[in-house]
């Protein structure tokens, strides 16, 4: 996504682009950790809880591999584990289907099962009833990551689903860095791949792209494809990550 069309204010692009640069320094969740804690500060939210989960080879979510609480209610995270809530969790289920934003009330409303509906109940009790939940898939690792953000002024509040998304694939390869050794070999891109990359992290559309390099719609997707294929990355914003982690683009 374009930063324009996140409608920042100076102050907030400045923070969000520290939150970027800050990603690429995380070892410990204890620096995790500090840095959501300064997400909260972009994105307004009582409370943040980051974890993994695994997968199977059709990326459905299998169980709960790791969890990094910053502000989450002790109690509510005992009982969420004792009470294999996992298990019926609509957003966590709905997340892992296809790591999109996950505005709460909205899959809320779309929750129909017993469990679905008591899991809502017990949540509204410990004043979880309003988030958003954010991540992205390691299909290398067959993990996901999920960052969840609850609080009644994140809400549905669109520039703040659209805020997360953007830091999603920084946030994620950060995660992953508190509990992967790193073993990518960095990918060798040829000239226009670099270039159609910078556009990309720059959020033009493929056909943005082919009309600044003067190119075919299809060519520019052809390097988008080789691009993702050499990081093995899942998405366009996870690429754009990956080559900010190896120091191949810039903010």
């Amino acid at each position: 996504m374009e930063l324009a069309r996140l409608h920042l204010t100076k102050r907030e692009l400045y923070d969000l682009l520290e939150i970027v640069r800050g990603c690429l320094t995380v070892r410990t969740d204890g620096d995790l950790k500090s840095l959501l804690s300064r997400v909260r500060q972009l994105v307004p939210s009582a409370n943040v809880v980051a974890g993994l989960g695994r997968t199977d080879r059709a990326g459905r979510f299998q169980d709960i591999a790791k969890i990094v609480n910053v502000s989450y209610p002790d109690d509510w995270m005992s009982l969420y584990v004792e009470r294999g809530f996992a298990a019926v969790d609509p957003v966590l289920r709905s997340h892992f289907g296809q790591f999109q934003p996950q505005v709460w009330s909205q899959t809320y409303r779309r929750a129909g099962s017993k469990g679905e509906k008591a899991f809502i109940a017990q949540a509204k009790e410990f004043d979880l009833s309003e988030g958003i939940t954010v991540g992205a898939a390691s299909e290398r690792r067959a993990v996901g990551s999920l960052f969840s953000f609850a609080g009644r002024a994140i809400g549905e509040h669109v520039r703040h689903a659209a805020v997360l998304d953007y830091l999603a694939p920084h946030l994620h390869l950060a995660l992953m860095r508190t509990t992967f050794s790193p073993s990518r070999a960095i990918p060798q891109l040829s000239v226009r791949e670099r270039e159609v990359l910078n556009w990309i992290k720059e959020g033009k559309t493929n056909w943005e792209i082919a009309q600044i390099l003067g190119v075919s719609e299809a060519t520019v997707k052809f390097h988008v494809r080789n691009v993702l294929s050499k990081f093995e990355a899942s998405t366009r914003g996870h690429a754009v990550a990956l080559a900010m982690e190896h120091g191949m683009i810039g903010l």
